[in-house]
């Protein structure tokens, strides 16, 4: 899934929580890929260890370990990285199924700039730094205290309603509604049911009727007659296949019911369609 967002009006609500909390917030998509950011630029100290290899790799399983908790449990953590700062993630929901996440980082819980730097001397691993530069990364560092850092979470996630209900940030449909379909031509001739189309979409039961309802104003069930429908027409027309044999080819078990339903959709029994096609 693709997710789209309103760019004028994610850079002013990032802009907006920096300048209350003067802490960095992301946005990433539900592929964890990083969207937009404010600041646009990381602290130093975490510049330096994404530009090592070694380094940038477990910067990157520190965020997928914190988004895969999101996706789990459906709400907002608060953890140390692998380098020993403090980060927050929130999962953005839109009718129970996860689309994306926002992240603050970048800040620590120390008990000062001193005891910052005996933190991140420790956690370096690859990259080595003389303590005197270590000490000037740790000054770039916001320090907070706890209440502070819960509260700069809860506001992010407030946040992540707040856009959600505002409708900027979405998932782009054409693409949703043209994997669905995709999905569903593949496995005509299987019994679809909702739990199998709902695992290999990643979406809820909920999400799905909504997309159908929208895009298709009909109910999944009646959506997926009318593709084997569909494709049936297409097999009448281009193949010289017994309709019983077409039946089965597009999942109708019942043959009487497949004749009632293309009746229904085509308006013309299946056999006069082949005889005489719209």
């Amino acid at each position: 899934m693709h997710l789209e967002y309103s760019e004028n009006e994610m850079k002013e609500l990032m802009e907006d929580f920096f300048l209350l909390t003067g802490i960095r917030i992301v946005l990433f998509d539900q592929n964890y890929h990083e969207l937009i950011s404010y600041p646009h630029t990381h602290c130093r100290f975490c510049q330096i260890m994404k530009n090592n290899n070694t380094a940038r790799k477990q910067c990157d399983e520190s965020d997928r370990t914190s988004f895969q908790k999101c996706q789990k449990e459906k709400h907002l953590v608060i953890y140390h990285c692998h380098a020993g700062l403090i980060e927050a993630a929130a999962p953005l929901m839109d009718s129970g199924e996860v689309i994306g996440y926002m992240m603050f980082g970048q800040i620590s819980d120390a008990a000062d700039t001193e005891a910052l730097s005996e933190i991140l001397r420790k956690n370096t691993g690859p990259v080595k730094k003389e303590a005197g530069e270590i000490f000037s990364m740790a000054e770039d560092i916001p320090i907070k205290n706890s209440g502070q850092i819960k509260a700069a979470a809860k506001i992010m996630e407030a946040c992540t309603f707040y856009l959600i209900l505002k409708n900027t940030i979405h998932i782009k449909r054409d693409i949703f509604t043209r994997n669905m379909d995709q999905y569903i031509r593949e496995h005509l001739s299987e019994n679809l049911s909702v739990k199998t189309i709902t695992e290999y979409l990643g979406i809820s039961k909920t999400r799905l009727y909504e997309v159908c309802s929208l895009y298709y104003r009909c109910g999944i069930a009646e959506h997926i007659r009318s593709l084997r429908i569909a494709e049936a027409k297409k097999l009448l027309r281009d193949t010289d296949l017994p309709v019983t044999q077409i039946s089965d080819m597009v999942g109708f078990s019942d043959y009487n019911y497949f004749c009632r339903s293309f009746k229904k959709y085509a308006g013309i029994p299946a056999k006069k369609y082949r005889d005489g096609p719209e």
